[in-house]
């Protein structure tokens, strides 16, 4: 009997160690990572960017994960991706244009005024990726308290070269709606914040107060979710967080002399517990500018010098900032980004019209780029009328010939047309597009409250891959480069937003004609009610 007691001992202590095995294999194959970070420029005009960036990584999960266990990760937005097959998700809000004769280039990718929403959904199959789509944008629109529901196939595109880059090793078709007139408030911001490990309960979520944010120049909220390859060559999930605001110190009565916590009107506290990384860097525009206490360390960004606070090492560290002038004019270098694009719509009447885009390039060697246009069903755009002309830095004029065109035409009610081009702008070129477009006749019904207004249609897109030889690295290249290493740099810039005025009905119609109706039958009822009603006499008027 003691000698079965001893084996069982022992079979109960290989199954426990084999247990603990499988457990830490297990935690290190689900291991997560999070950082927070916070960046602080000051601008030329005396405004002030903060970018926020809070980054997650784990292993990228398999088929074969049966429980989908979650710990740092967002469980809304696992299941999400789980549930839809997206193996690359972007969402974005913003408002505000950001002004880049006076901001230079922007820490973000999404400058367009609006929501946009690209997926990446793994099944091939047309109807059923549709299907998967639009539950996708259900999900999101219910999560984040916006209206992406209203995102359907009227609105979304499918791009096949602006946004290669972010192909997917599984493959799958990329999807991309636009709400260009989605408004951001407080309702979006708050499900951001709770998607992060540490809420605004501690570390630099507690700087996240929405009375600053939303009283702002410029506010742009985004998350993202992407698959790639760590140093190992083991695939990971990367999921990000970022948001981006530039705040008026002169607007909130503060002088030459401030604190980071009477920008945000809160107190850093300490690090979050979880984030294996919390930092506060600022970018230093020049030696107009003193920092209280002193840095952590220094380091480099975007050939700037840049003064890195620890909230491990500094825990609750306030930072003063004392400029020797209210403006910062004199101590920035000019920052102009490397290309720029404006849109403009042409034409008069409520027949016709047309686009015209300009794409400037101010560098010294050619750059290859991509240009996506995405308009509604209603503006029927004649891909014939394309024409596209370049100056060279000579002045001269010549005809532009794109290397590749891809053209989806509308269908009514169904899906919008979407032209991409893919160009080479010559160095210190100035390249404009022009094409024509019909307005079309919608149902009264299909108005928005506000007709007489117009139809917000979404931005253009330029995105090029920005090469080292062609000068430095845009902002937001340079913060990817700095907080996750070595990656290649695609830029992104969005035109501005334009009004199309199409045919409006009289709305006012039916409301006069039920009144001039509900008059002709009042006249008409009281006529005959009189008569049918009333007792008829003959007087004789010798009786009287």
């Amino acid at each position: 009997m003691r000698f079965l007691n001893h084996i069982a001992l022992a079979l109960c202590g290989g199954l426990l160690a084999n247990a603990e095995a499988n457990a830490e294999a297990n935690a290190e194959a689900n291991a997560e990572t999070f950082t927070e970070d916070l960046l602080v420029k000051p601008l030329q005009d005396g405004r002030v960017l903060l970018h926020f960036e809070f980054s997650i990584q784990r292993m990228a999960p398999t088929a074969n994960d049966a429980l989908h266990h979650y710990q740092l990760f967002p469980r809304q937005i696992g299941e999400i991706s789980r549930r839809y097959d997206v193996s690359e998700l972007y969402l974005s809000f913003t408002q505000g244009s950001w002004r880049e004769s006076k901001w230079g280039s922007p820490p973000v990718n999404s400058q367009g005024i609006g929501a946009e929403v690209r997926a990446r959904i793994k099944e091939s199959d047309p109807a059923q990726s549709e299907s998967q789509w639009k539950g996708l944008t259900n999900a999101l629109s219910g999560v984040f308290c916006a209206s992406l529901n209203f995102i359907d196939s009227t609105n979304t595109a499918t791009p096949r070269l602006t946004f290669a880059d972010i192909g997917s090793p599984a493959g799958g078709v990329l999807r991309q709606g636009y709400l260009p007139r989605e408004n951001v408030c407080t309702e979006n911001l708050t499900p951001w914040v709770k998607q992060l490990p540490c809420q605004s309960k501690s570390g630099l979520g507690l700087l996240l107060n929405p009375y600053r944010l939303y009283n702002a120049d410029f506010h742009s909220m985004e998350l993202s979710l992407s698959s790639t390859k760590d140093d190992k060559g083991t695939h990971v999930q990367q999921y990000k967080q970022c948001l981006s605001v530039v705040v008026d110190p002169g607007m909130l009565g503060l002088g030459d002399r401030w604190s980071l916590a009477d920008l945000a009107d809160r107190q850093l506290g300490t690090a979050c517990p979880v984030a294996t990384r919390s930092t506060v860097r600022i970018i230093r525009p020049g030696s107009g500018l003193k920092l209280a206490p002193k840095p952590s360390n220094t380091s480099k960004l975007a050939g700037r010098s840049v003064s890195v606070f620890d909230l491990h090492k500094q825990p609750s560290v306030d930072i003063v900032f004392e400029f020797a002038s209210q403006k910062g004019n004199d101590v920035w270098p000019s920052e102009r980004p490397l290309i720029s694009a404006h849109r403009y719509v042409t034409g008069h009447g409520g027949s016709n019209g047309g686009v015209e885009s300009t794409l400037t390039n101010r560098g010294d060697k050619p750059i290859n780029v991509t240009y996506l246009d995405v308009l509604p069903w209603y503006l029927r755009v004649y891909s014939h009328t394309l024409e596209i002309q370049v100056q060279a830095a000579d002045g001269s004029w010549a005809l532009l010939q794109p290397t590749s065109v891809a053209f989806t035409p509308a269908i009514d009610r169904e899906r919008p047309s979407s032209m991409e081009l893919a160009l080479v702008l010559p160095p210190s070129s100035r390249a404009t597009l022009r094409y024509r477009f019909d307005k079309g006749f919608l149902k009264y019904t299909e108005h928005p409250p506000d007709a007489n207004r117009g139809f917000n249609i979404g931005p253009a897109i330029v995105s090029y891959q920005h090469d080292v030889a062609n000068g430095e690295l845009p902002l937001h290249c340079a913060i990817e480069q700095a907080l996750a290493g070595p990656s290649e740099c695609t830029v992104r810039v969005y035109t501005e937003l334009f009004l199309a005025s199409l045919p409006t009905p009289d709305f006012s119609m039916p409301y006069n004609v039920i009144t001039f109706t509900c008059t002709i039958l009042a006249l008409f009822f009281g006529r005959i009610f009189n008569l049918l009603t009333r007792d008829f006499a003959v007087l004789n008027p010798f009786e009287a």
